[in-house]
């Protein structure tokens, strides 16, 4: 069993969060950061070179009554489409982000583009408030930032902005959306360091049924770092499925804001959700990791933690752009 795996999964989140920081110190250590740095200056030069790989995303259709569709975009952009209410998370679509070309396409029809009603922004940094992606979305969509971020977006033209403090709440057709704290930075960097806030998203699709309302709880975080108000949230919502950031996470500095894929482990087992969904990759070198590693590792820790089978009670489902996990809402 690799020291990675379960002895972290007893220990209370404070203390699981001493041991995550030992751990990567441990696997990261020190002297090797020269290496990093020129690990990552390669797979930036890289990526400034090649192309984008195309990503074909077929429409996801509104679901039966009942359930719920959870669809991978790219990098942190997810698309939730409940029966009355379509909304993304974090919509970054542009193929280059400061001259760095995007590794795949983003994985949204355009047709899906056009039916979003409602836009959920967790934070100000530019890969997750991107003024550019937002104009390509209905000006009907409402906005939801968090509190300070208006500003950002006034001219772009949208009918309704709505600021969300953690532990505020909007609810719009058949879905209601709760901010919840987040370990994360609120500037927007770049000439830009005001204090704004940040929070990831509680989002419950709901609908009557014969037997009573059903409804499902999926968790976006956005961007955030190991820290024990995970356990809090799921303790409050019990979500069905987590997304949760993989990537950034070397040099371990990057830690006090992003998770690696053994903290989103960490983080997944605290929410008590039942689907792992990972994002934040793929698209960009966000730290000094290769492209692929945070991946190879997720698959590694699922395995070990036996999260592989599609019958486990936890579980993790690594999506491609475009692709799309449908749930069915529970009683």
């Amino acid at each position: 069993m690799s020291r990675s795996a379960r002895p972290l999964a007893s220990l209370p989140p404070v203390e699981r969060a001493r041991s995550l920081d030992a751990y990567h110190r441990q696997r990261t250590p020190g002297p090797w950061g020269r290496v990093f740095r020129l690990r990552y200056l390669a797979s930036a030069l890289r990526r400034l070179g090649a192309g984008t790989e195309p990503v074909e995303a077929l429409p996801v259709a509104r679901p039966e009554a009942g359930m719920v569709s959870v669809t991978f975009v790219g990098h942190a952009t997810t698309m939730i489409t409940a029966p009355r209410t379509r909304l993304v998370t974090d919509p970054l679509l542009e193929t280059s982000f400061y001259g760095i070309r995007r590794a795949q396409e983003p994985g949204i029809a355009a047709e899906d583009l056009d039916d979003v009603d409602l836009i959920l922004i967790t934070h100000a940094h530019r890969d997750h408030l991107s003024r550019a992606s937002l104009r390509r979305f209905p000006r009907a969509a409402v906005l939801v930032v968090p509190t300070g971020c208006a500003p950002l977006v006034a001219g772009l033209g949208f009918v309704e902005v709505v600021e969300l403090a953690p532990g505020r709440r909007h609810d719009q057709g058949d879905v209601e959306v709760t901010a919840v704290p987040v370990r994360h930075s609120a500037r927007r960097g770049l000439g830009d360091y005001r204090r704004r806030g940040a929070c990831g998203y509680v989002v419950s699709a709901k609908t009557p049924a014969s037997d009573g309302p059903r409804q499902a709880n999926i968790y976006v975080a956005g961007d955030t770092g190991y820290f024990s108000g995970f356990a809090e949230i799921g303790r409050r919502f019990q979500p069905d499925v987590a997304l949760l950031p993989i990537a950034g996470y070397e040099p371990i500095e990057l830690r006090d804001e992003h998770l690696s894929p053994l903290d989103a482990c960490c983080a997944f087992e605290d929410l008590r959700a039942r689907i792992l969904i990972p994002t934040s990759y793929g698209a960009f070198p966000l730290g000094y990791e290769p492209l692929e590693a945070p991946v190879a590792w997720l698959r590694q820790l699922a395995r070990e933690r036996d999260w592989a089978r599609a019958d486990a009670d936890q579980r993790v489902a690594i999506l491609d752009p475009g692709h799309t996990v449908h749930l069915r809402m529970h009683a």
